[in-house]
């Protein structure tokens, strides 16, 4: 919008006329009629569900050492390497046997050589699509290497980076970073590096200009990675239940948050939630919430987090340190196996619409003093039009300019006239705004007055610094 002037010249009493021309564009969306809603067909296709090795963590290991002789199960014992391995290979027969294809590593190779391990699965039917593991860039070829070798898809942790945080904007910013240039060297060998996530990173709140827009928002550390790291290198792995506990249980908040990312996100981690356990230490990383996903305890809304998360490559089951997991899975199989869902799509589009640059000015009926009385006791006498003011600038403001001296043919008044505003300046736009416009004269006793009308030319200007 360019600086624009309006001065209109008026003769009091005779009137005031002037008129200007405003132009407002708008725009307008018609949304479509909705059709028939029919019930959803779609299914986890059954080579997309997989689980995740770190369930069987006690078969596995035999008893897990959290320090100073204290055990989970409590009371147990450490298995062998040896006993690990062949441990790891009963899960293998079973978790084929319950009808999983695909699983999702922990915990490196156990002891075997990459080729060795892959074959221990394979055998069973099972390929690997990813691991949990060390991400570190010093260490970062090397993984890669095992990656390929073990025919992964994607390479990741239970967590983050080596040596990054997303406590603050950022400390979140140079995780993106740190992601991108993993994710660059991933791509460079036909893998995936993937961030996932627990509670906290939900929990946690930054104030963030998601929209470049320069107005900040209230956001989660994890959207700021997010929204910090490159589609074509980086993907996300969503731990479900995990997802819920940051955002206090919040399903509606769980599941617009999956679709407003679900292009980014390749894996979920389906584990099944219980609130009623310790609500309250929510949200908070406890354990005991953890339940059987799709059992009797589990309040997920599955069927809307799988709509949501539209882009989903593959659903590994969890569930940390199960008792049984064995049986657990065959609970989990059977959700993901049997539901149906739709899948929902949001995509970003622009409507808009365009303001011409106005500043205009409209004003009222002629103003007329009552007739000045020669000799009469001194007044002050007053007259009133009004004023139109449209803008749409940053600011605006009404002036009058030196009004002078009332005139009739050579004589002119001895006071000059006075001219007041209701309202003369804006700090934003308006339209439309009615201003009450005063005349006022000072007529003394002993000022002497000529037969006939006394008049003035007045102009009146609206003018912007801010166009």
């Amino acid at each position: 919008m360019r600086s624009n002037r309006n001065a209109i010249a008026s003769r009091v009493r005779s009137g005031f006329g002037a008129a200007a021309v405003a132009g407002l564009a708008a725009a307008a969306i018609v949304a479509p009629s909705a059709g028939a809603q029919t019930e959803p067909t779609g299914m986890i296709p059954k080579e997309k569900i997989s689980f995740q090795l770190y369930n069987f963590l006690v078969p596995v290991f035999g008893a897990i050492d959290f320090g100073g002789g204290n055990y989970f199960p409590p009371g147990g014992t450490p298995n062998t390497p040896a006993q690990m391995q062949a441990a790891v290979q009963n899960v293998f027969a079973q978790m084929s046997a319950n009808g999983f294809t695909a699983f999702e590593n922990f915990n490196g190779t156990f002891g075997w050589t990459a080729a060795e391990y892959r074959a221990k699965y394979e055998e069973h039917g099972l390929h690997a699509v990813a691991d949990h593991g060390a991400v570190d860039e010093g260490s970062w070829d090397a993984r890669l290497a095992q990656a390929k070798a073990l025919g992964l898809k994607y390479v990741g942790s239970g967590g983050w980076p080596a040596g990054t945080n997303m406590d603050t904007v950022e400390g979140a910013v140079n995780m993106g970073a740190v992601m991108n240039r993993l994710g660059a060297k991933a791509r460079a060998q036909d893998l995936w590096v993937y961030g996932h996530n627990h509670d906290k990173e939900l929990s946690t709140k930054l104030q963030y200009d998601t929209n470049g827009d320069g107005v900040k928002e209230t956001v989660s550390a994890l959207e700021v990675v997010i929204l910090n790291t490159d589609p074509s290198l980086v993907t996300f792995e969503i731990d479900v239940h995990w997802l819920l506990e940051g955002l206090s249980y919040d399903q509606d908040a769980a599941v617009a948050f999956l679709r407003k990312h679900s292009k980014r996100i390749s894996m979920l981690h389906v584990k099944g939630s219980d609130p009623t356990k310790n609500p309250q230490t929510i949200p908070s990383t406890d354990m005991s919430r953890v339940t059987d996903a799709g059992g009797p305890n589990d309040v997920t809304d599955w069927k809307r987090i799988f709509e949501a998360a539209a882009d989903v490559d593959y659903y590994h089951w969890e569930y940390d340190l199960s008792l049984d997991p064995f049986n657990s899975s065959k609970v989990a199989f059977n959700l993901m196996n049997t539901i149906k869902f739709g899948k929902v799509r949001d995509e970003p589009g622009t409507v808009g619409g365009t303001v011409p640059a106005t500043l205009a000015l409209t004003l009222g009926t002629g103003a007329t003093f009552e007739p000045f009385i020669a000799g009469a006791p001194t007044k002050e006498y007053t007259a009133s039009t009004s004023a139109t003011v449209t803008s749409t600038a940053g600011d605006a403001t009404l002036a009058v300019s030196e009004p002078g001296h009332l005139t009739n043919g050579a004589f002119s008044l001895a006071e000059p006239l006075k001219v007041e505003f209701s309202k003369s300046t804006w700090n934003g736009p308006t339209s439309n705004e009615n201003v009450d416009v005063t005349f006022k004269q000072l007529i003394k006793s002993t000022d002497p007055l000529r037969t006939g009308s006394y008049s003035k030319t007045v102009t009146f200007t609206l003018s912007t610094t801010q166009p």
